[in-house]
Parts: structure tokens; C-alpha cells; sequence
């Protein structure tokens, strides 16, 4: 019994070495520029015990893309279930979701490519853990949506249709960070901050309407 809990234990170890050194090395050569062997190489095992665990990068990929979805519907659930109004729920989940992106910003821009150019490739073959995420994606988008109805509903977000409104944040958010990497130095993140704040204020949230006041 020892025997076999070690042994779980130890096939656990290895699952997250590899998944760390392919995270490392996806965001220094890229995904396209990175193989099986150089995963192997840089995690300290060999091509069968990568093999052992997946069947090619692109299942390594969407493990690291698995994890990094299940840390969004963490940081969904808890934004519905804090305190506020509708309007800050989505404030909060926007700054939110920016930290997160920050950290995965390379993965996430790359299934994210994936995601909108499924339709294109649904006829070719897509991994069971691809199709998978793509779901769970879904799922999350439908959270946002739900979120922006609220708001909408609230009277506190333009009358836009709920999903263009969340691809819209989405895209700014994710657009926000690639700026953020690619002009390090030149843009600092309470400067995107302070920018999506001011994009929200003027383009997403609807103005108070005028108090009136009596003689």
C-alpha cells in the first residue's frame, strides 16, 4: 500500500517538473520553438519518461492551459461571491484577470488563438485535453457574460450585446499585457491599470444620471 502511494507520489513530482520546464521554456523559445526533446532536456528526464506522461507538446500545452483555467474560474467565483455592486464585481474581475494574464501571457495568447480559430480547424484532429479546455473556456465566458448581464440589468453597463462586450474586455485585457511585455520599461502595469480603468469609465459603465434638484 506504501509501495503504491509513493509511487503516486512520485509520478505527481514528475508531472509537475515537466509541466514547470515546459512553462519555462514555452515562455523562452515560444511554444513553436520548443520540442519534446527540450523539454526533456531542461526538466532532467529522458524522452520515454516525457512520453510516460504525454503524448506530445501539445497535450503538455494543455495541461499548463488547464491549470491556468481552473486559477480563472477560482478568481470567478470568488469575485461573484465578494461584497459590491454589480459594476464592481466586474471591475474587480477585469484587474483580476489582468494579474493572471500577466503571469501567463504567452500561453494564454496562443489558446486563445486556438480557441477563435476552432471553427476552422474543427475537421482536423484536436486532442481530448484541447477539446476540453475549449469547453471549460466556454464555460468561463459564459460566466463573464453572466457577470455583464448583471451589470447591464443594474443600469450600470452600456446596453451592448453581453458577448461582444466580453470578448471586448477580454481582448483589452489580454492585448494590455502583450503591450505591457513587449515595452517593458516604456509602460508600467499601474499605467495599464489606470488606462483600463479609464476604458471601462468612458466606453463600458453608463453615466449617473443627472440628480435634480427642487427649489
Amino acid at each position: 500500500m506504501q509501495k503504491k502511494i509513493r509511487r503516486k507520489r512520485q509520478i505527481l513530482r514528475n508531472r509537475t517538473i515537466i509541466l514547470r520546464s515546459a512553462r519555462e521554456l514555452f515562455h523562452k523559445k515560444g511554444f513553436y520553438g520548443t520540442t519534446m526533446e527540450d523539454i526533456a532536456e531542461h526538466s532532467g528526464f529522458d524522452r520515454r519518461t516525457i512520453y510516460n506522461h504525454f503524448k506530445n507538446k501539445e497535450d503538455v500545452f494543455a495541461a499548463l492551459i488547464s491549470g491556468i483555467l481552473a486559477d480563472i474560474d477560482v478568481i470567478f467565483s470568488d469575485v461573484s461571491a465578494g461584497k459590491g455592486s454589480s459594476l464592481d464585481k466586474l471591475k474587480d474581475l477585469v484587474l483580476k484577470l489582468l494579474e493572471l494574464y500577466i503571469d501567463n501571457a504567452q500561453l494564454l495568447n496562443i489558446f486563445m488563438s486556438e480557441y477563435e480559430t476552432n471553427e476552422i480547424k474543427k475537421k482536423r484532429h484536436l486532442s481530448t485535453y484541447t477539446l476540453k479546455n475549449i469547453s471549460a473556456y466556454k464555460k468561463i465566458e459564459s460566466r463573464l457574460v453572466a457577470l455583464i448581464k448583471d451589470a447591464q440589468d443594474d443600469n450600470l453597463v452600456v446596453k451592448v450585446h453581453p458577448y461582444i462586450l466580453a470578448g471586448m474586455l477580454n481582448e483589452v485585457v489580454l492585448r494590455s499585457v502583450i503591450v505591457l511585455h513587449n515595452h517593458k520599461g516604456l509602460i508600467r502595469k499601474k499605467d495599464i491599470i489606470r488606462d483600463i480603468l479609464e476604458l471601462l469609465a468612458k466606453n463600458v459603465m453608463v453615466d449617473p444620471l443627472p440628480v435634480t434638484r427642487t427649489a
